[in-house]
């Protein structure tokens, strides 16, 4: 047998993320309740940080960007990027040294497991690179019920494939509680039939497909005529789509409501709306001028203590720069969605304008995966009441306008009996009446956008 090395050159295209990207990703997800809790463990947990006080915040952005010739070399590459560097195709900066060893996001207390989180350890385990990234922002989109709040054009944005995006949200959808990443009522029911080994025609499926209402009707004998099978075989069938769950999300949804805290705030102020982050209880953090002197003039410092500190101050500065880069992020998210809904902010629901995520990440120049991060689980406070975020981004239903729906909605509850507030399912018949077909839970979905409660707590 013949033995011989050789040395061969392959070129190979890798995909890395920085990792100041890395925790920019993570924290444009967390609202300001969770950044504060973020923070202020961090501030226990590394020894390097400290929280600037008040006027030394003020300080610091009336002169941001000076005393950079006092900072050590390996901390200014790190200051200077910008969010163009974030999101270039090929970063202007490349760095070798690791942080594994030291993940400031593993600081973050476990509040319980909730859908999210759990779906995400799922998806670390099933996919890697760039289907990793999708499945995230997948994950992101998906709210307590299951439902998929984005579609897979809105998800896909101008980065990456819409086949890549559909393929991940079907493998999503078989990852345990089944069903879940769902768009259309059916469909969390098709995949968990098809996870039990039920054929697209099998009995079962055709149930789901065409004889839903016949079933809840309890129109039997019907079915039984129509599809010619036995009683026995119609029983098993229906045996098991009753024990089908079409919200599989509420698994792992039960977890206590807690205070709503707007993120966004928009006011009158000088006879004019202003927008502002409600960011004044998140601390504002920097490294410790001891440290930074050490890094500075490392001599007499005993080589592992000057490596931990590297090490630290590294992982404190990444988390620094993605914090001030998430802030720029969302307040310019917040003055575009003023300019843009202005009319709305200044004279009501009928003034609202239909737009999706993709064509308002057109807006900004930004991907629509950007947007779709920045406004999950966020809510923002004007003369309009609290919302979520995400009721300013859905597409208009049919050719209704949505906001025509939502005023009516709001019509139909101002005038409704307070001693007998209408149920979802009325205010969608009348709605009907009017012209305008919607599902009940399309209606509760408004509805709760709107921040209107359900008829048990309208009452008087």
């Amino acid at each position: 047998m013949n033995r011989r090395s050789e040395l061969q050159f392959r070129p190979e295209l890798r995909h890395y993320i920085l990792p100041t990207l890395k925790y920019y990703l993570k924290l444009i997800e967390l609202p300001s309740l969770e950044i504060e809790n973020y923070i202020r463990h961090e501030l226990e947990a590394n020894p390097l940080l400290e929280e600037m006080s008040p006027d030394a915040t003020s300080e610091s952005e009336d002169g941001e960007g000076s005393g950079d010739e006092d900072k050590p070399e390996d901390l200014k590459e790190i200051e200077e990027l910008n969010i163009v560097d974030l999101f270039a195709d090929t970063p202007s900066t490349v760095y070798e040294s690791s942080i594994e060893d030291y993940d400031p996001m593993d600081n973050v207390p476990s509040q319980g497991e909730k859908l999210s989180d759990y779906l995400l350890r799922q998806a670390f385990t099933a996919f890697q690179d760039q289907d990793l990234e999708i499945a995230r922002s997948v994950i992101a989109n998906i709210e307590d019920d299951g439902y998929l709040s984005a579609s897979s054009e809105e998800i896909a944005g101008e980065g990456n494939e819409l086949e890549d995006v559909r393929r991940i949200i079907k493998r999503i959808q078989c990852f345990d509680p089944v069903g879940c990443a769902w768009r259309d009522k059916k469909e969390p029911l098709f995949v968990q039939l098809q996870v039990l080994g039920c054929g697209p025609d099998s009995v079962e499926c055709i149930l789901v497909r065409d004889y839903l209402k016949d079933m809840r009707s309890n129109r039997y004998a019907e079915i039984l005529k129509a599809l010619g099978i036995s009683e026995e075989r119609f029983l098993k069938a229906r045996e098991m789509v009753l024990k089908l769950d079409p919200k599989p999300g509420w698994r792992y949804s039960n977890v206590a409501s807690g205070y709503v805290s707007p993120d966004f705030m928009i006011r009158w102020r000088d006879n004019r709306l202003v927008a502002s982050l409600n960011d004044d209880t998140v601390p504002r953090v920097r490294l410790r001028r001891q440290y930074v002197e050490v890094l500075k003039n490392p001599k007499g410092v005993p080589r592992e203590q000057l490596e931990f500190i590297r090490q630290r101050a590294r992982a404190a500065q990444h988390v620094i720069v993605a914090i001030e880069q998430r802030r720029k992020t969302m307040l310019r998210i917040l003055d575009n969605l003023l300019e843009y809904q202005r009319d709305f902010f200044e004279k009501g629901y009928s003034y609202l304008k239909p737009i999706t995520m993709t064509e308002f990440a057109r807006q900004l120049s930004v991907n629509p995966s950007t947007i779709s991060r920045a406004l999950a689980n966020k809510y923002i406070e004007s003369p309009r009441g609290i919302h979520k975020l995400k009721f300013f981004f859905n597409a208009p239903l049919g050719d209704t306008d949505k906001r025509i729906i939502f005023q009516k909605i709001q019509e139909i509850v101002e005038n409704e009996d307070k001693t007998s507030p209408l149920s979802d399912t009325q205010i969608s018949q009348k709605l009907g009446r009017q012209g305008i077909v919607i599902s009940r839970r399309t209606v509760s979905k408004y509805r709760d956008l709107m921040g209107i409660p359900t008829h048990q707590y309208r009452g008087r």
